[in-house]
């Protein structure tokens, strides 16, 4: 027996899922997801506009965020006017893979920036600035060295990326015990509190 997740759907099953409007009405069906692999991103959605639109020659490239999946239908709920879908910027249903493969630059982007601008999106170049700002913030602060002292035991430095040693660890029999130090410390460091037993309590 087999079951479908209305949240997480493999990209082999789309075919099987609908777009309609708001109304309910059969616009057509997403034919794949297509992946920003050196950003991680999904550029976009290729939809295939048949229903009562009946466009059977051309293929659409949509944001992602213009499509709203509904879990209960398992369907995509696409809100644009038709005029704006009959309008819009296709791409050949046989020839859109040599479109896209030619799509590598940044000058090359604009390409696709075309697709979203049309339907009132933010451009995907913009997208993607802010997605590379946002990891910019979140930049590996240090990093754990393990090494073998003279003693022949195992101890861990946390080093910050200027290569100043923060911490050293107490020395460990083995690496998987130095391994499992680390662990902890990973794990207990985020809730740990601070105690300082330099300040003296008066005497009573």
């Amino acid at each position: 027996m087999s079951s479908k997740s209305a949240r997480f759907v493999p990209s082999v099953r789309l075919a099987q899922y609908d777009v309609v409007n708001k109304k309910g009405e059969d616009m057509g069906q997403v034919q794949t997801f297509v992946v920003d692999m050196r950003e991680g991103l999904i550029a976009f959605a290729l939809v295939a506009f048949g229903g009562f639109l009946g466009i059977t020659d051309k293929w659409f490239a949509l944001p992602w965020v213009a499509l709203e999946w509904h879990p209960k239908t398992m369907k995509f709920i696409l809100d644009m006017p038709e005029e704006v879908l009959r309008n819009a910027p296709g791409m050949h249903k046989d020839k859109w893979l040599e479109e896209i493969d030619r799509w590598q630059d940044g000058e090359d982007l604009k390409s696709l920036d075309h697709y979203y601008t049309y339907y009132g999106y933010s451009s995907y170049l913009g997208i993607v600035q802010k997605m590379i700002e946002k990891r910019g913030r979140h930049k590996v602060a240090a990093k754990f060295e393990i090494n073998k002292d003279s003693a022949g035991e195992y101890r861990f430095k946390l080093v910050a990326v200027n290569g100043e040693t923060i911490a050293v660890s107490e020395g460990y029999t083995s690496k998987e015990s130095a391994m499992k130090g680390i662990e902890s410390v990973r794990h207990n460091s985020v809730d740990a509190v601070i105690e300082d037993t330099t300040v003296l309590t008066p005497a009573g």
